[in-house]
């Protein structure tokens, strides 16, 4: 790690520690981490979704077929159950944060 890379990393730290000292800037990270955390859930979800529809079309026998319907429906409910939770825990982050 490149000495720059680390002051850069301690004043983004920084930052937000400052934030955090007021209720509403407490709020305001834990919204930006709930969505950013939400839109890489997401971006998973749907890139394992494009590779399991693939394999629907590269499926040859019925089995595959089934397999790979099968795939697709357990990506579908991980992401979804996935990106419910984070957003759910970030929830009630801010409600556990207001006085």
């Amino acid at each position: 790690m490149k000495l720059q890379t680390l002051a850069f990393v301690i004043l983004m730290v920084a930052f937000v520690l400052a934030m955090c000292r007021d209720p509403a800037g407490r709020i305001g990270v834990i919204v930006f981490i709930t969505g950013v955390g939400a839109v890489a859930l997401g971006l998973a979800a749907v890139m394992a979704l494009f590779q399991t529809i693939g394999s629907i079309g590269l499926a040859r026998g019925l089995l595959e077929h089934a397999e790979a319907l099968a795939a697709t429906t357990l990506v579908l409910v991980v992401g979804t159950a996935a990106m419910s939770c984070w957003i759910f825990a970030g929830a009630w982050c801010v409600q556990a944060s207001l006085p």
